[in-house]
């Protein structure tokens, strides 16, 4: 049985984490293109505008979904399926009310907002308003995500996400072409082209909606229910607000922190001696050169906070303490194994990785290049503790503790804040400040969320293998790609846009192999481990040999 339970969480992470990862390269993909459409002051628009977008998505897309994974879990725990739909019943109601109003708040309020919370240029109001209709059909689907999460039925989920992303490379590049050649001798050429790139994102959330309302259509039959339903009338509301508050006031510090940092950092670097132009083109260097390919490996790790949350919240229910320690550990010990080694392969190839994404012949590029690479090379340890934030905060909502995680991200946020004033005015500093304060933030969320975790579940950590035999394996592999990437830099064959391309990614698939075969001679995992995690039984049959 416990076996099974594992299995399940781990099948589920899986699922969500390979989806997740497709949606994340081609979220990559969308990127470059863009870039190359709309150039670095068309991508202004669009840094601008998506942390205000994100802070809005937070009051329906962080803790309302969880909450329903959550309850939707625990009756399901029981076989009580006509409590679990009505729990979904209750949210979709709920979730189509704050779509609406974020909504409006979003598009009515898009000149007050751009001007005078973004102090952005001029146009910033039309790439609002293309994104503003996407609030409404994110809160919808994620009352069915949260749904089928707690049945612990993650494919509908992926598969929404994928369509998701498909649908909004096709529509939002082809939108931000279009409208970007239509006004190319105005000056609203390049806010015409981001509102576009935006007004695809809208598009591929309604059409992600329907793919997920299929989903749901068609196992809306496979769960009837086992037992009947001990309290028909009992408040479905209220303790799903109960759950979601604190969840959602934890989740929104950070959106809250980047949408400050939109206007905080370029007037920050203005009393660092920089000119309205130079402080520009460091924003924009810093949010799609860095803070874009930063947030791909942490991808890796939000399938498995995903999955937590109704593993957990199952083993709760049944009071089964021990299943709750087990998933603990086993969520932070596949969490360090991916976050720590993708961390170190990301400085040491901080810079062949940005010009294999985005390198093009504009010299533009190659200045916003002089400042994102030495960015890089300190904000990849970023991702580490954005593993422990995600995968920690998932399972102690599981627990029940939801006020914890809020009140550890929030410590961070102000730390976050601090670290901004003090390090971005120095000259010396400036911009690397901004990537000082994010080091710091998840740094203390993180190791706050994980000792807090063990305190609460009672586990026992072994550091040796969740954290030293990760970071051994790390730096073994990081040294093995940066002496091969340093190696074919050398050779005049490699010197092309093309053939440096190739060497980058030789250089990878090096650092993927050697860090291989250090999980297997470090024994990183045990048999019974491996054979929860998906191909791990011919690991394990491999690493005996």
């Amino acid at each position: 049985m416990e076996s099974n339970k594992k299995t399940s969480f781990i099948k589920g992470a899986a699922i969500l984490t390979v989806a997740g990862l497709i949606c994340k390269v081609i979220g990559v993909l969308i990127r470059i293109f863009a870039v190359r459409i709309l150039t670095e002051e068309g991508m202004y628009f669009y840094e601008k505008v998506f942390p205000t977008y994100s802070w809005l998505l937070i009051i329906s897309s962080s803790g309302l979904p969880t909450a329903i994974s959550r309850m939707v879990a625990e009756r399901a725990a029981t076989g009580n399926y006509d409590g679990a739909k009505r729990v979904f019943r209750r949210s979709l109601l709920l979730l189509l009310l704050i779509g609406l109003v974020t909504s409006a708040i979003m598009f009515f309020g898009a000149d007050w907002i751009g001007s005078v919370l973004l102090q952005a240029k001029n146009g910033i109001a039309y790439s609002l308003m293309a994104l503003a209709p996407a609030l409404l059909f994110v809160s919808l689907l994620c009352a069915y995500r949260g749904y089928l999460q707690g049945l612990q039925r993650m494919t509908g989920t992926s598969v929404s996400q994928l369509a998701e992303q498909v649908f909004k490379f096709i529509f939002g590049l082809i939108l931000a072409a279009y409208l970007s050649r239509r006004y190319q001798n105005t000056e609203y050429r390049y806010a015409a082209g981001a509102a576009g790139l935006l007004l695809g994102v809208t598009i591929s959330e309604i059409l992600a909606l329907i793919v997920m309302i299929v989903f749901y259509l068609r196992t809306r039959k496979d769960y009837k229910a086992l037992i009947e339903d001990p309290d028909p009338h009992a408040k479905i509301l209220g303790p799903m607000l109960v759950i979601a508050i604190p969840i959602t006031l934890g989740a929104s510090i950070l959106p809250l922190a980047n949408m400050l940092d939109s206007s905080m950092i370029e007037q920050l670097l203005l009393k660092a001696g920089f000119t309205k132009e130079a402080a520009e083109l460091s924003y924009t260097s810093l949010c799609t050169y860095v803070r874009s390919i930063i947030n791909l490996p942490a991808t890796l790790t939000v399938g498995i906070s995903m999955s937590i949350v109704p593993a957990i919240s199952a083993a709760r229910v049944r009071q089964d303490r021990s299943d709750m320690q087990h998933l603990s550990l086993l969520s932070l010990k596949i969490a360090m194994a991916i976050g720590i080694p993708c961390a170190v392969g990301l400085s040491v190839l901080a810079g062949p990785v940005i010009k294999f994404l985005y390198m093009r012949g504009d010299p533009k590029f190659f200045d916003a290049l002089a400042i994102a690479e030495p960015l890089m090379h300190v904000a990849a340890f970023t991702v580490i503790f954005i593993s422990l934030v995600q995968t920690a905060t998932g399972a102690l909502q599981g627990a029940g503790k939801h006020w914890l995680p809020m009140i550890f991200l929030l410590i961070g946020g102000v730390t976050k804040i601090v670290v901004n004033l003090v390090f971005i005015p120095m000259k010396e500093i400036n911009i690397l400040g901004a990537v000082f304060s994010n080091l710091a933030c998840f740094g203390i969320a993180g190791i706050l969320d994980t000792i807090a975790l063990l305190r609460v579940t009672g586990a026992k950590l072994n550091v040796l293998d969740t954290f030293l035999k990760p970071i051994a394996a790390s730096v073994l592999m990081g040294g093995a790609a940066w002496g091969v990437q340093w190696l074919l830099s050398r050779l005049s064959i490699f010197q092309g846009s093309v053939t440096s391309r190739i060497a980058t990614l030789f250089a990878i698939l090096v650092a993927v192999a050697v860090y291989a075969v250090c999980t297997v001679l470090f024994a990183m995992f045990t048999r019974e481990e491996l054979a929860y995690i998906p191909g791990g039984r011919k690991l394990a049959r491999f690493a005996r040999r």
